[in-house]
């Protein structure tokens, strides 16, 4: 199966490299100075595009896809026993220091999922639609938190009964917001190879290196998931399931400024009714096109190889959109 990317979001793209260029012009070039200044942008324009065929583009760059779009499936784990209390108050409007408070009391080291968490995922993965729409998947990301890895095997059970199912890899871009909590802290890489002998944690130092007890700043994080975008795309496989956590995916899909959304749904569907920018509930399961796109004017459009002849997309810093799709849209 082939993806493509609808022209809405090559415009979105090239909006956010027009805003960028025009707001920091020292980005053309990539030091660390110019990176530091994209990752602490605070853009004028909303995280989600709105395309509108009147306006105007004829100033904007002309975009080029890096590398042919891919399906990804993006999940939200299953409710952790860390989550029931702050998740109540988060929804009734508290404040972050109130949301991280209530988490701190009711920390745990590397917080499994409650009985309830166990039963979301189940019940995310029976629904015939999500069953059908997964059939295509070839490859599970996962971060490399307890609570990720087992909520990907509940909503995809293939391990269970097939040894030719999709693989699954842990990767450390994709875990929570870092350190303060130890519901942040991993397992070592050992203990996660015996509880989940069935994933590849190649990836993933022997040992928690990342954690600390401080809480990691927001826009490290955000970055930290775009460079785990930015390698999901360089994978060769084309359809991606990807469990994550809520503080992560808001970061990354919300505030980074080289990460677009762009509303695909058809119309008439029922999930139309959500914002494609609102936070990820417990094991809610959204489906995108993602792309990776570059200005074909500007030096992003040089080839970048890394020592095994790939494109490296970390030197090109492009701009990746979210096109988000209804789950059983035909895209084929």
């Amino acid at each position: 199966m082939t993806y493509v990317a609808s022209l809405t979001a090559a415009a979105a793209a090239a909006a956010r490299i027009r805003h960028l260029s025009t707001s920091f012009s020292s980005s053309s070039s990539h030091s660390s100075q110019a990176t530091e200044l994209l990752l602490n942008a605070a853009t004028s324009m909303p995280p989600v595009f709105s395309f509108n065929a009147n306006d105007n583009h004829d100033n904007q760059p002309v975009m080029s896809p890096l590398l042919p779009p891919k399906r990804i499936f993006l999940l939200r784990h299953g409710q952790a026993v860390h989550n029931p209390r702050a998740e109540v108050a988060r929804e009734a409007g508290c404040s972050f220091e109130e949301f991280l408070r209530l988490m701190q009391e009711d920390d745990a080291f590397d917080a499994d999922l409650t009985a309830l968490g166990e039963e979301q995922a189940k019940e995310a993965g029976s629904h015939n639609f999500v069953r059908e729409a997964l059939q295509s998947v070839d490859m599970i990301v996962s971060s490399p938190l307890s609570r990720a890895i087992r909520t990907a095997d509940l909503v995809h059970d293939s391990h269970r009964n097939c040894k030719t199912g999709p693989k699954r890899v842990a990767i450390e871009h994709f875990r929570e917001i870092n350190g303060k909590l130890l519901n942040a802290k991993r397992r070592p890489r050992p203990v996660l190879e015996t509880i989940f002998p069935h994933w590849n944690f190649s990836h993933v130092p022997h040992m928690d290196e990342s954690w600390t007890e401080e809480l990691e700043p927001h826009h490290e994080c955000s970055e930290r998931g775009y460079r785990g975008l930015l390698w999901v795309m360089q994978q060769q496989e084309k359809n991606v399931l990807l469990v994550s956590h809520g503080g992560l995916l808001k970061l990354v899909m919300n505030d980074h400024p080289r990460v677009v959304l762009v509303d695909g749904r058809k119309q008439m569907q029922q999930d139309k009714i959500r914002c494609v920018s609102e936070r990820f509930g417990n094991c809610e399961l959204r489906s995108f096109i993602m792309s990776v796109w570059t200005d074909k004017t500007s030096n992003d459009g040089e080839s970048h190889k890394n020592a095994n002849g790939d494109k490296c997309l970390e030197q090109h810093l492009p701009i990746v959109t979210l096109e988000e799709i209804s789950m059983n849209d035909d895209i084929e």
